[in-house]
């Protein structure tokens, strides 16, 4: 599925996020070369930026806006680079959802085919949206002064969009363990009829041994999948949290400067444009985030039901192997995990909300001195 998108998304190798060609050496090396170059870019605006004083602004605005910079730099340069060190391993990973689906069908006769239109549709408005949202601050920052934007405009169109592309693999993975969980279901259905139903013509029984043995293995090729795209995006996804969090609530702060009077009006334009993108970014990704995670707890619901009919005990084959498969899915939940820093999901949205209004408190204070 995700090599059938592939056409569309190699263009985000304008921003180096995704390899533009599988095959072709030359074009590897000429893209690393150019990734290289968007670092070394960055690194150079920040530096001249950095040494134009700014003596018109408060102390405490300045050391904001430093801040907010550098966390922008250091998130693009991990973003690139970790695309430039794992170029074979993008493919891989393309190749491994590829296979998983091909084997949900011919061994568990799922048909897996496209994401739902309503994912594609909330990816492409989400996308449309963070690159319109910008218009309002090239308005505010050609009407007057916008500290550092102009130096940070390539790095707003580079972390939105990667959160566009990661929005599209978490609804990829989401989309396997559904499919996953859904035909347990039907197995638990099975039993709990007393029948043994059958798939197809071949007489593969959803009640038998090997069926269970297909689905316990699936389960296990889609934690590897997870653990891939986890190794493949963590820091990425830690980078492009922090940068989030903090130009968020930075940008609430200056909300409250502007009503206060401490700057014009016009400013509200540009603070909104950088706040809304950033709170529907952090809420959409820990909601896609939090679907997995409750997936995989309905997959082990169904196999711990499962283990309870008065069949299963009869079998002792059988019941050994859903022993197992029950231990692998509570060893190995399918989360999105940012390198063992944090789960994306419902209780790490509510702790960022949490944090952010302790950080507005701070600043509030800190600008009332």
């Amino acid at each position: 599925m995700l090599y059938s998108l592939h056409t569309y998304l190699k263009y985000f190798a304008l921003l180096g996020l995704v390899p533009w060609s599988e095959n072709c050496a030359q074009s590897q090396f000429v893209q690393k070369l150019y990734s290289a170059f968007l670092i070394i870019l960055n690194a150079v605006s920040f530096g001249i930026s950095i040494n134009f004083p700014q003596n018109s602004e408060l102390f405490l605005s300045l050391m904001v806006n430093v801040i907010v910079f550098v966390a922008k730099i250091v998130c693009v340069t991990v973003i690139i680079l970790q695309m430039m060190v794992h170029y074979d391993d993008y493919f891989r990973f393309c190749m491994e959802i590829k296979c998983l689906g091909l084997r949900l069908q011919c061994e568990l006769k799922i048909h897996v085919g496209q994401l739902k239109w309503q994912s594609y549709a909330k990816i492409l408005a989400l996308g449309i949206g963070f690159l319109v949202t910008v218009l309002p601050s090239i308005y505010v920052a050609l009407s007057g002064s916008l500290l550092y934007f102009w130096s940070s405009l390539l790095l707003i169109l580079i972390i939105r969009m990667q959160f566009v592309l990661m929005l599209l693999y978490v609804d990829l993975l989401g989309h396997h363990v559904s499919l996953l969980g859904k035909r347990l279901q039907n197995v638990l259905e099975c039993h709990l009829m007393g029948a043994n139903c059958s798939l197809d013509g071949n007489a593969n029984r959803l009640c038998s041994l090997d069926f269970l043995l297909a689905l316990k293995q699936c389960h296990m090729e889609l934690y590897h999948l997870f653990t891939h795209f986890n190794d493949l995006f963590g820091w990425s996804i830690l980078g492009t949290y922090v940068v989030l969090f903090s130009d968020s609530t930075v940008n609430v702060y200056w909300t409250q400067q502007v009503l206060a009077e401490v700057y014009e009006y016009k400013y509200l334009y540009a603070t909104f444009s950088v706040f809304v993108p950033s709170f529907v970014n952090i809420l959409v990704f820990c909601r896609c985030g939090e679907f997995c995670q409750r997936q995989s707890v309905l997959i082990g619901s169904y196999l711990r039901n499962l283990s309870c009919h008065p069949t299963i005990g009869r079998e002792t084959s059988y019941k050994d192997l859903l022993t197992e498969f029950i231990m692998q899915v509570e060893q190995n939940l399918l989360a999105i995990n940012a390198e063992g820093f944090m789960n994306t999901n419902n209780s790490l949205l509510m702790s960022i909300l949490a944090a952010k209004v302790t950080y507005l408190i701070v600043l509030m204070q800190f600008s009332a001195v």
